[in-house]
């Protein structure tokens, strides 16, 4: 329950005007999807500055919210879990077609 309603939380805060998206494919099974709506996760919003969402091919879904790590990387803490460095240039590939696309944050 609690991770339905901090998905239509996310859900909810993005409907604002010129919510932008980038993905990137971690997997086969996972997609993450860094946006620029705040972070939605009490206890995290004051550290984490934007949302997150990992998304699974069996539809499942993990919220997290990420920041700037330092010039190259952003660290994404996820909903009472753990965290993730990844550099922020892998989130400017299609992760379907594996080319750069424009930055849209």
């Amino acid at each position: 329950m609690k991770y339905l309603l901090l998905a239509l939380g996310f859900i909810a805060t993005s409907a604002q005007a010129d919510v932008k998206y980038l993905h990137y494919k971690y997997n086969e099974n996972v997609i993450i999807t860094i946006s620029n709506v705040p972070c939605p996760i009490i206890g995290v919003k004051q550290q984490y500055d934007w949302a997150a969402i990992a998304s699974r091919s069996d539809g499942q879904k993990l919220i997290g919210c990420y920041k700037k790590e330092n010039e190259n990387d952003i660290k994404i803490q996820w909903y009472r879990g753990d965290t993730t460095i990844l550099p922020a240039n892998y989130f400017l590939v299609d992760p379907e077609k594996g080319v750069p696309v424009k930055p849209t944050l």
